[in-house]
């Protein structure tokens, strides 16, 4: 049995499941970091006792399974899982290849059922515990050209909420973390080709700046730990205002 917090990660190989990751095997315990690149999780093997690192591909039920077991194999249990792992598409409603679509919700979404179905039996056995998803503010309303991103994080946003209330009386808590505009690997492409947009979400955020993956982590990590303990169902908003505004009038300045 480890000692400290178990958590299993999924897309812990960069952007924020690693932020959260390094958080959380600083200040709480053990981490199964999964991602679909070896290369990308060899961080969390290289010479260490309290973490492990698992190349599958999230959208299969035995490469979750295979996490979870991975964890109460080395680590003794699992208290808390955090589904990161995400990708995203651009393209119009019209034009989109419906292959990229149908990809982005097996990514985005049919992998969050898959991790909590293999979260919730190792959570139960060890008492109860946190599942934390990564969605999007992007879940919350329409986006030019960035439809089928937009469907997937607020599929996965109510596959949250339902699976906090079936998961309740099991003492499991799933809550959601949606980030606004931060710089990841994901969006690093809009900072590096695209200035302008670059700039425009930035000029439409309350606090006029993107936020940084280190303090999405911090967010991840409340609602992972027992600090969090009453709280589920709940949607956290990491977004420098965003969501706290309407449309009518942008920002002051």
């Amino acid at each position: 049995m480890s000692e400290g917090l178990v958590a299993v990660v999924t897309g812990a190989g960069s952007g924020l499941g690693k932020a959260f990751a390094e958080l959380w095997l600083a200040r709480h315990g053990p981490v199964v970091g999964v991602d679909v690149s070896a290369e990308r999780i060899a961080w969390l093997a290289e010479g260490r006792c309290d973490a492990a690192g698992l190349a599958v591909d999230v959208t299969d039920a035995a490469g979750n399974e295979a996490a979870v077991r991975l964890a109460e194999e080395r680590f003794g249990r699992v208290d808390t899982v955090v589904l990161s792992a995400g990708i995203t598409a651009w393209g119009d409603i019209e034009n989109l290849d419906l292959a990229v679509y149908d990809r982005v919700m097996d990514v985005n979404v049919r992998a969050g059922v898959l991790g909590i179905r293999a979260a919730a039996p190792a959570l139960r056995r060890s008492g109860g515990g946190s599942i934390v998803v990564l969605s999007s503010v992007s879940g919350t309303g329409g986006e030019p050209e960035h439809w089928a991103y937009c469907t997937s994080k607020a599929a996965i946003t109510n596959l949250a909420r339902s699976a906090a209330i079936d998961l309740a009386p099991d003492g499991i808590r799933v809550n959601v973390v949606a980030p606004g505009p931060t710089h990841t690997d994901l969006t690093r492409p809009i900072k590096d080709t695209q200035p302008e947009k670059y700039d425009e979400l930035r000029r439409a955020l309350p606090l006029r700046r993107w936020g940084e993956q280190e303090e999405v982590a911090e967010a991840i990590a409340f609602l992972a730990s027992p600090a969090s303990s009453f709280i589920t169902a709940a949607v956290l908003p990491v977004d420098g205002g965003a969501t706290g505004r309407t449309a009518q009038l942008a920002p002051r300045g």
